[in-house]
């Protein structure tokens, strides 16, 4: 009989990836508008489509997108993730719920985290709004909603 040794839980890896994020003109709007509790969408022209964040011309026709307008703070889980494990870096506790939550008004979706909730209550199809972070800590980044919570208005599935 073979003896086999203890499964290996953690290594340590010498890898390391520093890197830049080019925004660029469409979701730059998008960024500086999370620092004013905006969600910044843009229509394309010639097909409809409604992004959210936008870039600056449409993935499927590649035409330019139109001037950035606002969208309402709430939306629908499209699909969720319940991570129920810890790992390294990681900022909240498990078990917490990621979620991509199709703005009321935009053809894209967002990931984020969804609070206020059990994560085994959550649903696809269920109705969701944006909590902001406080005035002093928006940023030009996605920290400025500091995560999504259901509405009262229930589920759409």
């Amino acid at each position: 009989m073979v003896t086999l040794p203890a499964p290996v839980s953690t290594f340590t890896s010498p890898f390391k990836m520093d890197y830049t994020y080019v925004a660029g003109g469409g979701r730059s709007l998008f960024l500086r508008g999370l620092a004013r509790r905006e969600l910044l969408a843009r229509r394309c022209p010639g097909c409809a489509q409604v992004y959210l964040p936008p870039p600056e011309f449409c993935s499927r026709c590649l035409t330019e997108l139109s001037a950035p307008f606002p969208l309402p703070g709430t939306g629908t889980v499209r699909t969720f993730c319940v991570v129920n494990f810890p790992f390294p870096g990681q900022k909240f506790d498990p078990p917490y719920a990621v979620a991509q939550i199709q703005v009321h008004g935009a053809d894209t979706r967002l990931m984020h985290l969804v609070r206020e909730i059990d994560s085994a209550a959550l649903e696809i199809g269920m109705e969701v709004e944006s909590v902001w972070a406080e005035e002093a800590e928006l940023t030009h980044s996605l920290d400025s909603i500091r995560y999504f919570r259901p509405t009262a208005g229930g589920s759409d599935a």
